[in-house]
């Protein structure tokens, strides 16, 4: 699973060249592997030349994304240490937005515990 980063970077099909390098004699993968992080700089470098561009995250709420949804698309590339540590501190935002919003109402937050 490529990152919206590495969509950019990898344009032109690079990921093909990438699977191609473990059957490439050993002397040439080092050249290989070097041009191939040469031309995805190019292509990030050009994506970020024209005005405007930059890369967001996409939200379909009124809210824009936020820690927990950062966390969230994180948590795809993770192996399982790293996704339960990212999931317990997505469920220590969890809690302390849901303290926030308590006090923000005037309720007790104690109440919760």
């Amino acid at each position: 699973m490529l990152t919206a980063l590495d969509q950019i970077a990898n344009q032109n099909h690079l990921q093909l060249l990438k699977a191609a390098i473990p059957y490439i004699d050993s002397s040439s993968q080092k050249m290989v592997s070097l041009f191939i992080k040469v031309l995805e700089m190019q292509n990030i470098l050009r994506f970020y030349e024209h005005t405007g561009n930059c890369v967001q995250a996409c939200n379909t709420g009124a809210d824009s994304p936020g820690m927990i949804d950062m966390l969230t698309d994180m948590r795809s590339y993770c192996d399982e240490s790293e996704g339960e540590m990212i999931d317990q501190c997505i469920q220590l935002l969890s809690t302390l937005e849901l303290y926030s919003i308590f006090a923000q109402s005037g309720a007790d937050p104690s109440a919760l515990f």
